[in-house]
């Protein structure tokens, strides 16, 4: 689950400002419509706006400790599976006899071009169950992927890889829905979706809605009918939902939650497990847990990241090892059977290749610097021997590991230095250029704390 437009300023404030005027409004409307749908706001949940975070949610009046209800709201008010099936002028767009094995998309896809249908009806006839739910979403999103041409050539392959496989599946699914939506003609406007009226900008906004708004659920507990109008489509499982006003929590790395579809209730409650404090006041954000994620997942797929993130680790790739042999002089003088490289690939050994602050050197990334920098052996049945072997053999990397480290240090203080020289920065560019701030303090402490 997600949201985005972060804006993690370094300033100590603590009390939050009100929100605006507009989403004020539209807030105000979103209450009345989960209200007509069965929530009730036990815990008098309201959104601000915080200084550190952005739009956020607290409740006036009830404090919370571990263990407490965070909200309980009735999968009436999800926008799931069941609310697809249950939309007959939807479903009516999909043909299942053009429906093609071979051509199938995600329910995230899915849910995606919903929300553009749900819009659509709302701007031609003022009549959308979802109408309020759409006036609090954001217009854009600070993933990347939104990152302009210049400033994604100032980013590192750990962004770019993420990004550019990011592109290719939405273009996937786009073109799969305009497949099969080509000659589908609205009934209100006359004119065509994915030709006339769904233009590949408005869908990357969707897709990007779902991707940092949405929360999982178990589908198989959602009431609904037993006959699928779209599994057919569908390459994976259906279980998730968008959960409107829900989806305003922020995240935080210091807190634990539990959330859960009651089958009986037909409820989707989200729970409070721990947090670092004995109790949250009146007032006091209240956060939630994405998961232990660290920056490189929050930043690709919800556009923030967290100073200090205590999930956060640094990765590298064989490629970065070929970089740095091929940038270092010393290294460079030595000779590399390509059999070693060609092992470490085989039995993916590059996978799982990260440095930790608190637990130090990954296992695999001691191995593939021991196998790389400090063997002679290359026929295969060695190396598998080797790899496979002591683990105490592998302590031995120290000098190794301090030139890959330097070697990143220089390579993102280049990035960092490309992106403040850019004239100007849209927002995903600067989320991005903190990032990359952050992942130099993190990589700085890391030798501090293991040279």
């Amino acid at each position: 689950m997600g949201r985005t437009q972060r804006h993690r300023q370094r300033r100590n404030l603590q009390t939050p400002t009100p929100t605006s005027t507009t989403l004020d409004n539209a807030l105000h409307v979103l209450y009345g419509q989960l209200h007509a749908l069965g929530w009730r706001n036990e815990t008098r949940l309201s959104a601000l706006t915080f200084p550190q975070t952005g739009r956020g949610l607290c409740s006036k009046t009830k404090s919370f400790q571990a263990d407490d209800e965070l909200i309980r709201l009735p999968a009436s008010c999800l926008i799931s599976i069941a609310t697809l099936e249950a939309d007959e002028g939807f479903k009516q767009l999909f043909n299942r006899n053009l429906f093609d094995k071979d051509a199938r998309i995600s329910f995230q896809a899915l849910v995606a071009c919903y929300l553009m249908y749900q819009r659509h009806l709302y701007e031609c006839t003022k009549d959308s169950p979802w109408s309020a739910y759409l006036d609090t979403l954001p217009s854009s999103y600070t993933t990347p992927y939104f990152c302009a041409i210049n400033e994604l050539q100032c980013l590192p392959d750990a962004l770019l890889e993420r990004t550019v496989a990011q592109n290719r599946q939405i273009r996937e699914y786009y073109q799969v829905l305009k497949t099969l939506l080509g000659s589908q003609h609205c009934e209100s406007c006359g004119n065509r979706y994915c030709e006339d009226i769904w233009a590949l900008a408005e869908y990357k906004i969707a897709y990007f809605t779902v991707n940092t708004r949405s929360v999982y659920l178990d589908a198989r507990q959602l009431k609904q009918s037993n006959k699928s109008h779209f599994q057919p489509l569908l390459n994976d499982s259906s279980n998730l939902a968008l959960a409107p006003f829900l989806d305003l929590f922020n995240h935080s790395d210091s807190v634990r939650t539990t959330a859960q579809l009651y089958s009986k209730s037909q409820e989707y409650v989200l729970t409070l497990e721990a947090f670092t404090k004995p109790i949250l006041k009146p007032y006091e954000q209240l956060y939630i847990s994405y998961g232990a994620l660290p920056n490189l997942k929050l930043i690709t797929e919800y556009g923030f990241y967290l100073e200090h993130n205590a999930h956060d680790y640094f990765e590298f790739s064989l490629q970065d090892i070929e970089r740095l042999i091929a940038h270092n002089k010393e290294l460079a003088a030595q000779s590399y059977h390509r059999n070693i490289f060609k092992f470490i690939r085989e039995h993916n050994l590059m996978d799982q290749m990260f440095v930790h602050i608190q637990d130090g050197c990954s296992h695999n990334l001691r191995v593939v610097l021991h196998l790389i920098f400090k063997q002679q052996a290359y026929f295969p049945n060695v190396l598998n021997q080797i790899a496979f072997g002591d683990v105490e053999q592998f302590d031995n990397v120290q000098p190794e590991l301090s030139y890959l480290l330097a070697y990143k240090v220089n390579e993102y203080q280049g990035f960092v230095n490309a992106l403040q020289q850019q004239p100007q920065l849209t927002e995903s560019g600067t989320v991005a250029l903190g990032y990359l701030i952050e992942c130099l303090r993190y990589l700085r402490d890391f030798e501090q704390a293991h040279s």
